[in-house]
Order: structure tokens, then C-alpha cells, then sequence
């Protein structure tokens, strides 16, 4: 793993419980979920999650096996049904398990990327960024809304029953969170765009990475009107500097490999792949 890409964490010692191939070897994770669990909102209520190691100059044979081994056996299994998705992360350069990952029906879902904080950014401009306040909260709900019923059109996030309630929460929340900060960026005047995210706190996703201390960058939003102003980089350029006021030497966020402006507008502010999530659905 190192030689492919060192910013990835050594994965853990896989347990005895596995399907074993010549230089792999694999389990399955699963993972049920009612529909009013806050887990819910990202992904399908019933998950199974492949956990895989390879070893050896040719990994793509021994791969292929496992993969296919454990999907042998989920199929096998009873209950299936259309909310239920088999899902793994590898490393973004590793592209050795491209190709049977695709042979087995699995699409590339998200990236998980990752940035180093090395100096300040340079200001660009374009907007006024504050942190948010209690009023804005209702725009915030609706703009997060908006966020994920355009991934939920992508075919990325599912649409669950009370959805806006339920990021209105979670929002509030993160709000009164002193681990999370949330930024409003306004012209005019009027809030045109918002970017939340939280400080090294030793939250598991802070695990993925050798990187440490490490910030997350959780959701970013920019009203249309408002794009190709400077606005988005005005607001990550300000979450960069809460990050290494709280000490953060890294920072890394997931998107949508579907979104067509996630990926470019991430790669331009220096962002780089670390992580894929491949996801397989049931039908």
C-alpha cells in the first residue's frame, strides 16, 4: 500500500473469517439500517462491505477471485431487495483491481480527497465570508436540501422521508458543535453559498490517512447565479485557515465522481484522489 500511495493508512489486519484467493483474501461487512437512521441518508439501508488484501506483483487474478467469491456468497444469501447496495473503497491509484471491479458490475461512486495545508491560501475575493448564524439557518436547510436532491438525481444519495427535516437537525447540530464550523458567503448582502466542516478532532474518518492532524470538508454549495464568481474558492480558502488555526496539516473531503463541477473545481484547489468507493446495486 505504501509504495501506491504512502498518504493511506495501513488498512488493519483482516480477521480469520474470510474467503481466500492466491494472494488475496476478503470478508463481508454488513450493515442494516431503519430508514429513519441518520445513516440512511447516505447510502442503502442494507450494505454489504467488502474488505479485500492483495499481495504480489500480479494482484489482478487473485482480486478477481475474491471478489467474486464474496459476491457469490451474498447472492446466495435471502432477502434480497432493491434498497441494498455492495460497496468497497480502494486506493484511487491503484489501478491494477480497475478492471475486474468493472467485470463485476461495480461503478466508481465517490473520492475521498486530500490536500496538504502547507501555506495560507491566496485570497481571491468575490465574496464576504462569515461564520453562520442561528438566522440562517432555514436557508441553510433548504441549500443543503437542494445539495442532496441534485447527488439523489445523479444516482448518488438516496431520497428519504423527511429529508429536509432531518439536515435541518443535523445542521443545527453542527452548529452548537464546537468541533464543526459552518461559513456563509454573501454578495450583496444576500448568502449565495456555504461550506461546512469540522476540525481535528479524532473522528474516524481522520483514521483513512497518514496525514495528522487532519480537517473534513463535508458539504460545499454555491447558488448558480453565484458560480465562476470566486465565490466557492472565497469559502474554501476561509475553511483552510480554521483548519490550521486548529492545527490541521491536511484536509480531505468525499465527492461525487457524477457531480461534473465537483471534480474539477476540487483538482484546481489542489485537491488529490486518495480513496475510491465502488458501488454495486441490486435491482
Amino acid at each position: 500500500m505504501r509504495r501506491i500511495d504512502p498518504r493511506i493508512a495501513p488498512a488493519p489486519v483482516m480477521p480469520e473469517h474470510h474467503v481466500q484467493g492466491t494472494l488475496a483474501v476478503g470478508r463481508i461487512l454488513e450493515q442494516r439500517y431503519d430508514e429513519s437512521a441518520y445513516a440512511s441518508l447516505w447510502g442503502a439501508l442494507r450494505r454489504y462491505v467488502l474488505h479485500i488484501r492483495v499481495a504480489g506483483p500480479d494482484p489482478s487474478p487473485a482480486f478477481d477471485k475474491v471478489v467474486g467469491g464474496l459476491l457469490d456468497r451474498i447472492d446466495a444469501g435471502p432477502d434480497r431487495g432493491a434498497d441494498q447496495a455492495v460497496t468497497l473503497t480502494w486506493p484511487s491509484l491503484d489501478i491494477a483491481c480497475v478492471a475486474p471491479l468493472v467485470r463485476h458490475g461495480f461503478a466508481p461512486l465517490t473520492s475521498l480527497v486530500v490536500k496538504e495545508l502547507h501555506r495560507p491560501d491566496d485570497l481571491p475575493g468575490g465574496a464576504i465570508v462569515r461564520s453562520a448564524q442561528r438566522d440562517d439557518l432555514e436557508w441553510l436547510a433548504d441549500q443543503a436540501h437542494r445539495l442532496h436532491r441534485f447527488e439523489n438525481q445523479l444516482g448518488v444519495l438516496p431520497d428519504r422521508p423527511a429529508l429536509r427535516a432531518r439536515l435541518h437537525t443535523e445542521l443545527a447540530e453542527a452548529m452548537a458543535d464546537e468541533n464543526c464550523f459552518i461559513l456563509v458567503a454573501s454578495t450583496d448582502k444576500a448568502p449565495v453559498g456555504f461550506i461546512q466542516g469540522q476540525v481535528p478532532s479524532g473522528a474516524w474518518i481522520e483514521q483513512q490517512i497518514t496525514m495528522a492532524p487532519a480537517g473534513y470538508l463535508s458539504r460545499l454549495f454555491i447558488e448558480p447565479a453565484a458560480r465562476r464568481k470566486s465565490v466557492g474558492r472565497s469559502l474554501v480558502a476561509a475553511a483552510h485557515d480554521i483548519l490550521r488555526g486548529h492545527g490541521a496539516t491536511a484536509v480531505m473531503l468525499h465527492h461525487s465522481l457524477h457531480n461534473p463541477f465537483a471534480a474539477p473545481f476540487w483538482a484546481e484547489s489542489g485537491y488529490r484522489p486518495t480513496l475510491t468507493t465502488w458501488s454495486k446495486r441490486f435491482h
